[in-house]
């Protein structure tokens, strides 16, 4: 059986080392798509049916890799996901083993290998095994990280905050798909934090006018007559999440 494989990296000399890496390994696994970034990773999913994605935890912003390993274990928690990345940091490590990762490789281990073929198939074999993957540095982090007292706590902390960010995203798709621009959703996240005319206008660098004339739009678009309805209807959306 020839497993699929997606990866996101926006490195491209990475990218292409990964190309060549897998078709060496094509019996077993196949590369069938990469990406220089997650921002359609849901779609992507769907479109290539993939058994396990490689995932970065940086490329076009902060934790956006982190970001989309939690979107993908929300909504296909059967698909693995190895990290393959140059973070070493404790918390790095930690939130994304938070957040489900199924094996988590430094980039440095994986490129300074003199057969980078074997290393990500013994990667992938562990993972698919039923084994959790972990290089040798962060496997010693990890035992340090599982001698603190709090860890349940922190491990809390950290799936609440993704799962707020992934419920963000999928609101803003809503309303995305009801018809508001950019700036309307901007602006009403503003209204819903109960933020005045003025403090969005300031928040948002426009005039008090141009704040007024995009929620005539947004309630225009709703379909409600005031702040309380639209936040009503915001809040709608989110609990259809």
């Amino acid at each position: 059986m020839v497993r699929k494989a997606i990866a996101y990296e926006d490195d491209p000399a990475l990218r292409s080392q990964l190309e060549s890496v897998f078709y060496t390994i094509r019996n077993e696994y196949q590369l069938v798509a990469t990406f220089p970034n997650p921002v359609m990773v849901l779609k992507e999913l769907v479109q290539y049916q993939p058994d396990v994605v490689l995932m970065d935890l940086q490329m076009l912003e902060e934790d956006d890799g982190l970001v989309a390993l939690h979107k993908i274990k929300q909504t296909s928690p059967l698909i693995k996901v190895l990290v393959l990345t140059m973070f070493d940091a404790d918390q790095k490590i930690f939130n994304a083993l938070c957040l489900g990762a199924d094996g988590y490789m430094l980039k440095t281990d994986f490129s300074s290998d003199q057969l980078p073929h074997l290393a990500m198939q013994k990667s992938l074999n562990t993972i698919f095994g039923g084994g959790a993957y972990l290089t040798p540095s962060v496997a010693r982090q990890i035992m340090k990280l599982f001698m603190d007292h709090s860890i349940a706590e922190r491990m809390n902390r950290v799936k609440e905050r993704f799962q707020l960010i992934f419920q963000n995203d999928l609101a803003r798709q809503k309303y995305h798909e009801a018809g508001l621009t950019r700036m309307q959703t901007n602006v009403l996240e503003k209204i819903i934090e109960g933020k005045t005319t003025s403090e969005i206008a300031a928040d948002l660098d426009i005039t008090d006018n141009t704040v007024n004339s995009h929620i005539k739009a947004i309630y225009a678009t709703l379909g409600v007559h005031s702040r309380a309805m639209a936040i009503k209807k915001a809040m709608e959306h989110k609990g259809q999440i």
